[in-house]
C-alpha cells in the first residue's frame, strides 16, 4: 500500500481550520478538504467532467482558504473560480517562490517554475528532509532533484505513458497496443511498445538517481514518486522508492502553514 504523508499544522485551536487544496493538473483536477491535521474528504475529475465539482463542492463546508495549484488552460482557470467563488472565501494561486518551507528554489527564475512541481518538492521536503528524488507520473512525468540542504537542484521534464504510446502510434504505422505487457526481450510489437515506454520511463528516473548520489556525493537514500502512472512503473524500478499519493495536495497544506505563519494570512 502507498504511503501518506499528512503534514501537521499547529496544536493551537486557532489554527483549526477547513482548508480546500485543488491541483489542477494536466488531465485531472484533484481536490481534498483538509482540517486539523486530516484530509476528511478528497475527490479527482477529469477536465471534461469539471462541471460535476459544482455538486461536490456544494456539500462541502466553508473553507477558511482555498489553495490551488493550475498548470493547465486559463479557461479552466476561470472555471475554477467560478466553482470556489460559491464561498465568498479568500483564493491563493501558488506561484513558486525563491524560497519557501526550507526549499531553495534553484530556477533563474523562480516563477518559470510549475507550481505543481513547487508543492511536490515542499512536501518531499517536509516528509524526507535530506536528498531526494521527486518523481511524478502523470499525462508528463517530473523528476526533480532535492538536495541534502533543501535546495532544488533542478528537473526533468518527459511526455508520460500515455503521450509516449500516442506519439508512437500517430507518427508510425504501428497498431495500438494496449495488450502489450513489459518484457526484458520482447517478442511480438504489443509487447516491444509496452516494454520501450517502461524502459524509457524507468531507465530516465534511475539515471536521474545515479546523478543525484553522484551529485551529493552518496548514494541517495530513496525517492518519492507520486501521480496517477506511478503504480504502473513501481515493478520495474530498482532503486529506493516511497509511493506517496497525492504529494501535490500534501505541498500545498504545507504552503498554506507558511502563508499564514510568514506572509501575514489571517483566516
Amino acid at each position: 500500500m502507498p504511503e501518506t504523508f499528512l503534514c501537521a499544522l499547529s496544536d493551537d485551536d486557532d489554527l483549526m481550520s477547513y482548508i480546500l487544496a485543488i491541483d489542477s493538473g494536466n488531465s485531472y483536477i484533484k481536490w481534498g478538504l483538509y482540517v486539523d491535521n486530516l484530509w476528511i474528504k478528497k475527490g479527482k475529475v477529469l477536465y471534461s467532467e469539471i462541471s460535476t465539482l459544482k455538486e461536490e463542492f456544494s456539500d462541502l463546508p466553508r473553507p477558511t482558504l482555498v489553495i490551488i495549484s493550475h498548470v493547465a488552460r486559463v479557461i479552466t482557470r476561470s472555471q475554477l473560480d467560478m466553482l470556489v467563488s460559491i464561498w465568498s472565501t479568500r483564493t491563493h494561486w501558488v506561484v513558486a517562490e525563491a524560497f519557501q518551507c526550507g526549499v531553495l528554489n534553484g530556477y533563474a527564475n523562480p516563477a518559470q517554475l510549475g507550481s505543481d512541481r513547487w508543492a511536490a518538492l515542499i512536501a518531499a521536503w517536509e516528509i524526507r528532509h535530506h536528498a531526494c528524488l521527486v518523481i511524478n507520473v502523470g499525462t508528463a512525468v517530473t523528476i526533480d532533484a532535492l538536495s541534502n540542504s533543501g535546495e532544488f537542484l533542478g528537473g526533468i521534464i518527459m511526455p508520460g505513458i500515455h503521450l509516449m504510446f500516442n506519439s508512437l502510434l500517430s507518427g508510425t504505422q504501428l497498431i495500438r497496443a494496449d495488450t502489450g505487457s513489459y518484457r526484458i526481450f520482447p517478442q511480438n510489437t504489443n509487447d516491444a511498445i509496452q516494454s520501450g515506454v517502461v524502459q524509457c520511463l524507468v531507465g530516465a528516473i534511475e539515471r536521474m538517481y545515479n546523478l543525484l548520489s553522484l551529485q551529493q556525493d552518496h548514494p541517495v537514500e530513496t525517492c518519492i514518486m507520486s501521480g496517477g502512472g506511478a503504480s504502473s512503473l513501481m515493478p520495474f524500478i530498482e532503486i529506493p522508492v516511497t509511493m506517496v499519493e497525492n504529494l501535490v495536495l500534501e505541498g500545498l497544506v504545507m504552503i498554506t502553514n507558511d502563508l499564514r505563519l510568514n506572509k501575514g494570512y489571517s483566516f
